[in-house]
């Protein structure tokens, strides 16, 4: 399964209540300027992973996952339901993708290079202690090398032991 990213910071939060888009009280409606599309709104439903459980807030810079896959209302501004989201501030990108054997994304454009120090769970926050290769990854970093694919130590990571969130 593919996920597409969009980033940006939150400018609105609210509850979605029962209605055409399936949501229900325990839903966040979202309201992001993006960095890519400009506004668009997140649902985000009570089975969607959050990083680190961060309870957003207005003003925070996030990155939100959705599936490619998924139904979407053709609406303006966008509406997407996330499968994941993580607080990303300033200088701290996010990416969720199925990394091979080397730690190298799908699209063979970013390698991950996990130090000793880099915390590697289960989404249950658990201590993940096999190979993370071959299997869906949330991962956080800063910064990467100009080289091609581009290479980074992930801050944290994020394994995820069946093919979707």
């Amino acid at each position: 399964m593919s996920y597409t990213p969009t980033a940006g910071i939150i400018t609105a939060i609210e509850y979605q209540g029962d209605g055409a888009f399936g949501g229900s009280d325990c839903t966040l409606l979202l309201t992001v300027q993006s960095e890519d599309q400009g506004l668009v709104h997140i649902l985000l439903p009570p089975g969607a992973y959050v990083l680190n459980l961060h309870p957003f807030q207005v003003g925070d810079r996030a990155t939100f996952f959705y599936s490619l896959g998924a139904p979407m209302p053709l609406v303006f501004p966008p509406r997407y339901r996330a499968v994941a989201a993580a607080y990303t501030p300033q200088g701290v990108t996010a990416v969720l993708d199925v990394f091979d054997g080397r730690l190298l994304n799908s699209e063979g454009t970013l390698l991950l290079k996990p130090s000793w120090a880099t915390p590697v769970t289960l989404p249950n926050g658990q201590i993940f202690m096999g190979n993370p290769g071959n299997r869906l990854i949330l991962a956080t970093y800063s910064a990467t090398t100009r080289s091609f694919p581009a290479q980074t130590v992930p801050e944290q990571m994020v394994v995820f032991c069946s093919s979707s969130v």
